[in-house]
C-alpha cells in the first residue's frame, strides 16, 4: 500500500516459520476509531488473553511468531500508511524500525488482485475477517474481526504459551 507496488499478498509470506494473521478491513472507515479493525487491532495489542500476548515468546519482538497484515477493501489512494492500527506497525529488529509494508490495497482496474466475492465465497470468508495461513502457508482458519476469543481459542489448541515447555504442558 505505501508504495503502490501491485503484488500478490502471498508473494510476500516467506519460509520463516511464523503464523499469518490477515485481518479484512471494514470497507467503511477501516481505521477510524471504533471500526471493527480498529478493536481487533488493539484488542491484539493490549489483551492479556490475545494470541500475540499468550504466545509470543517473553523479550521477543511483536512479529516474532506472528506477521500480521491489513488488507484494506479500498484502493492504496483512500487509506493513509500513518492511520494504519500499530499493530500493522510494530517495530521490531535490531534498529526498532516499523514496517510499513504490512498494510495492502486493493487495485480496482484488476479484479482479480484480491477478488473479494470470490475468495470470501469459495473459503467463507468475513468480508471483515481474521484470516490465519499456517506456517507452512495452508490456510488454517477465518474469523470475523468481532470473534477474538475464537481466533485465542484456535491458538490455544496450536501453540503453548511463551514460557511453557512441553514436560510443562504434557503434565
Amino acid at each position: 500500500m505505501c508504495d503502490a507496488n501491485p503484488v500478490h499478498l502471498g508473494h510476500h509470506a516467506r519460509a520463516d516459520g511464523r503464523w499469518r494473521l490477515y485481518a479484512i478491513a471494514d470497507p467503511a472507515a477501516p481505521s477510524a476509531d471504533g471500526s471493527a479493525l480498529r478493536r481487533w487491532a488493539d484488542r491484539m495489542l493490549t489483551a492479556p488473553d490475545s494470541p500475540v500476548a499468550v504466545h509470543t515468546p517473553h523479550g521477543a519482538d511483536l512479529d516474532a511468531l506472528f506477521d500480521i497484515k491489513v488488507i484494506y477493501q479500498r484502493g492504496h489512494h483512500g487509506t493513509e500508511v500513518t492511520d494504519t492500527p500499530k499493530v500493522f506497525r510494530s517495530r521490531s529488529g535490531p534498529f526498532r524500525l516499523a514496517d510499513d509494508e504490512r498494510g495492502y490495497a486493493t487495485d480496482r482496474r484488476d479484479p482479480a488482485f484480491f477478488d473479494p466475492v470470490g475468495i470470501v465465497a469459495t473459503r467463507g470468508i468475513s468480508r471483515d475477517g481474521a484470516v490465519v495461513v499456517r506456517p507452512d502457508q495452508h490456510l488454517a482458519g477465518a474469523f470475523p474481526l468481532t470473534d477474538t476469543a475464537g481466533l485465542a481459542e484456535f491458538f490455544r489448541g496450536h501453540l503453548l504459551p511463551a514460557g511453557a515447555s512441553t514436560a510443562t504442558a504434557a503434565s
